[in-house]
Order: C-alpha cells, then sequence, then structure tokens
C-alpha cells in the first residue's frame, strides 16, 4: 500500500489534503491517479484506507473510506534519544535511523566537543523534520518521531529533572556496563560527539541522576553508537525481539 502523510489539520469530515511535495510524489513519482487506493498517516499515530479522488498541480483530495492499523505498532519503550550534533550527513543518518527504529523523541545537543557549532538550526531542524517523516513512511510508523530545536547539554540535563524512568549517560569511559540499566518502559539516552564527553559533562550528568553507561569492549564513531545502542535498547527493553 502506498503510504503518504498528512498532518491533522488536513484531515476533516472524511476528506484528506495532501502537500504540494506529497501530490508530487504521489502523481509523479507512484503515477496514482483518481480512483486509486492509498493510505494517508496523521503523524499521531492513526492510519486511514484512502481514494484519490482529486488531483492537481500542488495539491491532492484524497476521501477516506476507514480507519486501518498502521503497518508498523509503536514500541512499548518510550524513548528519548538525545545525541550531540554530528556535521552534514552525519546526523542525518542518525535522525533517520532514529525513526526506523521506533525512538520517540530526539533531541540534538551542543556539547564541549560539538563539531557543530549554534546557529542556522532552523533549516536544519526543518531537514531533520522532513527526513523522520520520510523515514515514518517507509518503515510503516503512524507516528513523526518529534524532534525539538538543538539545545546545550547544560540546559537538556536541567530541564531531565522531572522526567521519569531510566536515565541513561553513554560514555566510552567511566561508566557502568549495560546489566546498570534499570529495566523500564520510559528512557532517555543520550550519545556524545566525536571527541567523547568533557569531564564537567560526566559530573553534570550524574549530578541529574543519570547512569552512565560504556559501550564495553567496543570503540565507536559517533554516529554508530547512537544507532547501535538505540537497538540494543529496543531489543532489551522495547519490540525488537
Amino acid at each position: 500500500m502506498r503510504r503518504f502523510y498528512s498532518p491533522p489539520d488536513q484531515i476533516s469530515e472524511g476528506r484528506v489534503i495532501l502537500n504540494a511535495d506529497e501530490t508530487r510524489h504521489l502523481r509523479d513519482v507512484l503515477r496514482l491517479r483518481v480512483g486509486d487506493q492509498a493510505s494517508v498517516f496523521d503523524g499521531l499515530g492513526r492510519e486511514y484506507l484512502c481514494i484519490v479522488s482529486e488531483l492537481s498541480k500542488r495539491s491532492a483530495l484524497l476521501e477516506v473510506k476507514q480507519e486501518i492499523q498502521p503497518a508498523s505498532p509503536e514500541s512499548p519503550l518510550d524513548l528519548t534519544v538525545a545525541a550531540a550534533i554530528l556535521p552534514g550527513e552525519k546526523f542525518e543518518i542518525t535522525v533517520q535511523k532514529a525513526a526506523e527504529l521506533g525512538v520517540y523523541r530526539l533531541r540534538p545537543l551542543y556539547t564541549v566537543r560539538c563539531e557543530v557549532k549554534p546557529g542556522g538550526s532552523r533549516s536544519r531542524l526543518a531537514r531533520w523534520r522532513k527526513i523522520a517523516a520520510e523515514s515514518a513512511k517507509q518503515s510503516g510508523r503512524a507516528r513523526l518521531m518529534d524532534i525539538a530545536e538543538p539545545v546545550g547539554l547544560t540546559e537538556f540535563l536541567a530541564d531531565t529533572g522531572s522526567i521519569a524512568g531510566t536515565k541513561i549517560f553513554f560514555s566510552e569511559r567511566d561508566g557502568s556496563d549495560f546489566t546498570a540499566i534499570e529495566p523500564a518502559t520510559k528512557m532517555t539516552a543520550v550519545f556524545g560527539p566525536k571527541g567523547g564527553w568533557d569531564d564537567s559533562e560526566l559530573e553534570s550528568a550524574r549530578a541529574a541522576n543519570f547512569t552512565i553507561v560504556t559501550f564495553g569492549g567496543r570503540i565507536m564513531r559517533a554516529e554508530t553508537a547512537a544507532i547501535a545502542m538505540t537497538a540494543i535498547l529496543q531489543h532489551r527493553f522495547g519490540d525488537l525481539s
């Protein structure tokens, strides 16, 4: 089934409106025509079986036939991944794979040794959200991974005081192994930059009640660590079995 995304405010009274990008994909790439079937998800977890009823250059109108179950159910693990921003495509791959792996929220971070400096975040954020939406379409999710504005690690840690669940701070050193991770249905996992964490950042994480966990005998690139550890968390505590 061909899948498309349309936000909730464009789905009402049994009709769905697709934006210009989704319409272009429907019409010019997939070659759908009036009368063809397609599914549309709203990014909040709901999906609908629809029939294409009108096509124009910049929009498409579809009629909702019935609500259906998304192809891929959401993981029972409510997982937030906070990761240091990496240059260019490296962080885009992190965004893509996190969405595919069922992460609920992604929090981009500026850290002491971050290679990407603050500024120009609005255009990057728009691109990351577009990548997440494409990944949801491909992976069968009906809920979009939430991506927030980039913040500094200090600000992020300060905001986690009231967050419930297990809080993990992955590090290349000075931590425990995986057995230190407390099982929970809600987790926050933090990943550092290419150069690793500064000592002050590790201390701040401990002060914020994060458990420092190492990669054991593995030395990983920053982009590898976030993807690999997320997959392991989903395997051990989520639905990736």
